[in-house]
């Protein structure tokens, strides 16, 4: 096994608690600014192990793992995006981390939003890769179900999201790490293009994925139009690619934020930093070189 799927020893990692449950954290504890990452749907913060290594020298970064996800707690309730929130501001707290950049994928883009709208003083920047959007024009996703979203979640079925998703985890927590990464294209697709590491680290996310994660979908999605004009920190939107209509809309939805910039990457799906790695992070460095 690549020493590549490893958290590096001189990483600090541990649990803090928080609004009631224990968070897992690894931290590169390096010299700058702190950059928090909030990881997607199905996945863990070690899925953002090749982020983390990129800035590590730069940035103090730090990967924590979502409620029922990773070696974190699972409560079994509904929870939304305030709660989500609520957590990772809690962490900030517990790690007594100041000033940071917010980066959240997905899921984690829509924690990350919230974050920033309620404690609008709290982070310095904001970058949200292809975050969800429940309004009209865009974001197939919404309509497809999160199987198709490239986060490796299953599709609607007849009794709702919720119900797939429990029996997608027991499916998942049944079969090796190996089995994953031969039954799942995604996977496949990865290591051809030169990434079986990450491959390796998110096929290892499903198998310590809890079926409390079906409770998220029993809450909205943050709604743009309504959350992001109280987002006061400068704020990057890494948009997966799209055809120009719904480019345009995308664009009419980050100028609901007050200091707020959309790029979008071509030929990136909705993992956009796994996608077009270069690129994105092309992006990423002349945003937060700004801040």
């Amino acid at each position: 096994m690549s020493d590549r799927t490893q958290v590096p020893d001189q990483w600090e990692r541990g649990f803090v608690e928080t609004n009631g449950i224990e968070l897992h954290y690894c931290r590169t504890d390096g010299s700058g600014p702190t950059f928090v990452v909030s990881h997607g749907f199905t996945d863990d913060g070690y899925c953002r192990l090749d982020l983390a290594r990129e800035l590590g020298d730069e940035f103090d970064v730090v990967l924590y793992d979502a409620r029922g996800h990773g070696r974190s707690d699972a409560p079994d309730e509904a929870y939304g995006a305030p709660d989500r929130a609520t957590d990772l501001l809690g962490l900030l707290d517990a790690l007594a981390i100041e000033d940071p950049i917010l980066f959240g994928h997905s899921m984690g883009a829509d924690t990350v939003a919230e974050a920033a709208a309620r404690r609008t003083e709290r982070p310095r920047a904001v970058v949200l890769e292809d975050p969800v959007w429940p309004v009209e024009g865009v974001n197939d996703v919404i309509d497809d179900g999160p199987g198709d979203d490239g986060e490796g979640g299953p599709g609607d079925g007849e009794d709702g999201p919720g119900d797939d998703i429990e029996a997608q985890v027991a499916a998942w927590q049944d079969a090796s790490v190996e089995e994953l990464l031969e039954a799942d294209t995604m996977f496949r697709d990865l290591a051809e293009r030169g990434q079986p590491d990450l491959a390796r680290r998110v096929a290892e996310a499903r198998r310590r994925l809890r079926p409390e994660i079906a409770r998220v979908f029993e809450t909205d999605l943050v709604d743009p139009t309504e959350r992001y004009g109280d987002v006061e920190a400068p704020t990057l939107i890494v948009k997966a690619d799209a055809d120009e209509p719904e480019r345009e809309r995308e664009r009419e939805i980050a100028a609901y934020l007050q200091d707020g910039q959309i790029v979008h990457v071509d030929d990136a799906g909705h993992c956009v930093f796994w996608d077009e790695r270069e690129r994105a992070t092309e992006e990423l460095r002349a945003f937060i070189t700004t801040v």
